[in-house]
């Protein structure tokens, strides 16, 4: 029994004169996991319990990399305390081993930190609520340096800002060298 991948404990006990009780611990599907351009069902402990192949756990969230099936339980509880990021992540993307990015549904990368993901997520959130930083024109948001954060803008969104410096620029006056 505990050779299947939904089975995370089972016990036989035999019960005279002729009955056994059997007792089961099932595994439950935890999230969707990508490695390798594989796809697996995974249960929290990062068992993988099948390839996915089913649409009934299409909802469940998306963990992509090399030891993402072992850090997703901890990862994945601490991008529930945010909500607002929670909601609009497409897959959570282990990066080297070491620390996360996030895709977002419209496409936006956010690269967090290796360390104080969790202070990177709370600012994430509360730069979306003050400054409606995810519907802004951009495509990634690098938060890896801890004493900065770099937005990565848009093709139409970067032209359009070049346009404006170029029309700021002071003119010179009649006289000056």
């Amino acid at each position: 029994l505990k050779a299947n991948p939904w089975i995370a404990d089972a016990t036989i006990l035999k019960l005279y004169p002729g009955r056994l009780q059997i007792d089961i611990v099932e595994r439950t599907a935890f999230a969707l996991w990508q490695q390798d351009g594989r796809l697996s069902v995974i249960a929290e402990d990062g068992a993988v319990l099948e390839p996915y192949m089913s649409r009934r756990f299409a909802t469940l969230p998306l963990v992509v990399g090399k030891g993402a099936d072992l850090k997703a339980r901890d990862f994945l509880a601490l991008l529930d305390r945010y909500p607002q990021v929670r909601i609009v992540t497409k897959a959570a993307i282990f990066v080297g081993e070491r620390r996360w990015n996030l895709r977002l549904k419209d496409g936006l990368d956010i690269r967090l930190p290796e360390n104080d993901v969790g202070n990177a997520l709370a600012l994430l959130s509360k730069l979306d609520q003050d400054d409606r930083l995810f519907s802004r024109d951009i495509v990634a948001v690098d938060m890896r340096l801890p004493d900065r954060l770099t937005v990565q803008l848009s093709e139409d969104a970067a032209k359009a800002r070049e346009e404006l410096f170029k029309e700021k620029k002071p003119r010179k006056k009649a006289g000056d060298a």
